[in-house]
């Protein structure tokens, strides 16, 4: 099975913005597209982020594919479902204290045991 896609969660905040930003490089150096994730409870609050986060991404890789969408689930659910079709994933790190939020953040610290993120 061929990975064509880096695969990004959003959320708005600041640390969401660098792994965006991470993320599209990573799927330029790949040569493949990037789809962009929103995690809410309800999806018609998830316009204004996605609408943000692909304009940033078309700006400044105007050939990068960009692909979004918004799911009604936890962001841990929904990267780890997402992640199965790409060829990476990238997550930031808001949400913990100390020295575990520093390292892996709240969603890789809900990663599956086992499950190695690409």
């Amino acid at each position: 099975m061929t990975h064509r896609h880096v695969v990004v969660g959003v959320d708005g905040s600041l640390i969401a913005v660098r792994a965006l930003d991470h993320a599209a490089q990573e799927a330029v150096r790949r040569a493949a597209g990037l789809h962009i994730l929103y995690a809410v409870s309800d999806r018609d609050a998830s316009g204004p982020v996605l609408a943000s986060a692909a304009a940033r991404v078309r700006g400044r890789h105007p050939e990068l594919p960009v692909t979004t969408s918004a799911v009604e689930s936890t962001a841990v659910e929904s990267l780890v479902h997402e992640s199965e079709e790409a060829a990476h994933t990238v997550v930031g790190t808001r949400g913990l204290a100390g020295v575990t939020g520093l390292l892996v953040g709240a969603v890789g610290r809900g990663w599956p045991q086992g499950r190695a993120a690409r």
